[in-house]
């Protein structure tokens, strides 16, 4: 029996890993212009490349292109008709749709060596003495990715039924004699169609790419958590394995394996915080930018507004408020995790306190352990506390 369970936790632990959990969210990504990587889904990470000559890099060109017009003639339009809010909001979103995937690509071009390097200090953490802690990593990440990109699509359907519904209501109050789709178009496309001709076959591609802006404005923050969920799970499996021997006499060597496995991962931390600083510093302001604007914008909601749009309006606000929240707190779950050893070894007795538990016990205390945006700041619980 012992065996068999020995075995299970083999497999299980094996398959286990960021590269299998991360393959089907970057594959998801590539819908919509992210990360143009092969080999996402081959369980070798070996088989990971990264080609400027393929169609998932000149789909991104496309669509870069179109970011860059897009932000170029809403900043002209801030410029021509005054600064307002709902103006620079719109600059905004293409300023953070436009950078978030800058970023991403940048890590696209070097993804297999992030991917070895997260690997090499994984490794440790696949078979015994580690073992699964309850869900497996990939049905976690997967569970967030569900749950934040079918609020993010659901978002994006209520707003265009909203904005639809205003369009087909304004043309029958003001008797126009245009199509509904067009309209709609010119109006919430202003920025473009004020200098770009009309036409369907362009309307269609931009509203596919305005689409595509929209559901990468939520995937950066999927993108992010993909790496605390994966960086949370392993220090929960060094604090399980410190529960199952701390009412145990255990010899020195346990407690420096213990501290080598722990200094491989704050070392892995470290190097994903350096590359995923620039992203949390976008995630963190625009995210909080947006929920700023949309508290702004609930004080000119009126009884008088269409229920589509109220309807519309809270739940895009409560979207932003549960995403931002998500993320956080999975971010800021690593530095709990990450501080949970120190709380064990506060309950071992006194008796067996040794220079290498000692040592543990310094080096838990010595730092925060977490990610941050450029170490100006840390994510933790206390800050999420301080900011809301």
């Amino acid at each position: 029996m012992e065996n068999q369970q020995r075995t299970k936790i083999l497999l299980n632990s094996s398959e286990d890993t960021f590269h299998r959990a991360a393959g089907i969210i970057l594959q998801i990504g590539q819908i919509f212009a992210i990360f143009p990587v092969s080999g996402i889904l081959n369980k070798n990470s070996n088989k990971l490349r990264f080609r400027w000559i393929s169609i998932g890099v000149l789909y991104y060109f496309l669509f870069f292109c179109f970011q860059i017009l897009n932000f170029l003639l809403s900043l002209r339009r801030l410029v021509k008709v005054g600064m307002s809010f709902g103006a620079f909001a719109t600059v905004f979103f293409y300023f953070v749709t436009l950078s978030g995937g800058l970023i991403i690509f940048q890590m696209a071009k070097k993804w297999h060596r992030i991917v070895k390097r997260i690997e090499q200090t994984e490794k440790i953490f696949l078979h015994p003495p580690y073992r699964q802690i309850g869900r497996t990593l990939r049905w976690k990440v997967q569970s967030v990715t569900l749950f934040l990109l079918t609020g993010a699509v659901l978002e994006h359907v209520m707003y265009f039924v909203a904005k639809f519904f205003n369009a087909k209501i304004q043309i029958e109050r003001c008797n126009l004699q245009i199509p509904i789709y067009e309209h709609y178009l010119k109006t919430e496309r202003r920025h473009i169609f004020a200098v770009i001709p009309y036409k369907t076959s362009l309307a269609i591609f931009l509203e596919w790419a305005n689409i595509s802006s929209t559901i990468c404005w939520s995937y950066f923050d999927i993108f992010f958590t993909l790496f605390t969920s994966s960086m949370a799970y392993r220090f929960r499996q060094i604090t399980d394995r410190m529960k199952r021997a701390r009412f145990k006499t255990m010899p020195d060597s346990f407690w420096i394996e213990l501290r080598s496995n722990f200094t491989h991962l704050t070392s892995l931390l470290n190097y994903l915080d350096r590359e995923l600083s620039n992203l949390i510093i976008l995630i963190c302001g625009s995210n909080l930018y947006f929920i700023c604007q949309q508290l702004f914008n609930s004080f000119g909601m009126t009884s008088d507004s269409e229920q589509l749009n109220t309807i519309y309006f809270w739940f895009s606000l409560l979207f932003v408020i549960c995403r931002t929240l998500t993320t956080l707190f999975f971010a800021a779950s690593v530095n709990e995790a990450a501080k949970e050893p120190y709380q064990i070894l506060k309950t071992l007795p006194y008796t067996s306190w040794t220079v290498e538990i000692q040592r543990f016990s310094d080096q838990l205390i010595s730092e925060v352990i977490g990610f941050s945006g450029k170490r100006f700041f840390y994510i933790t619980r206390t800050l999420i506390l301080a900011v809301s």
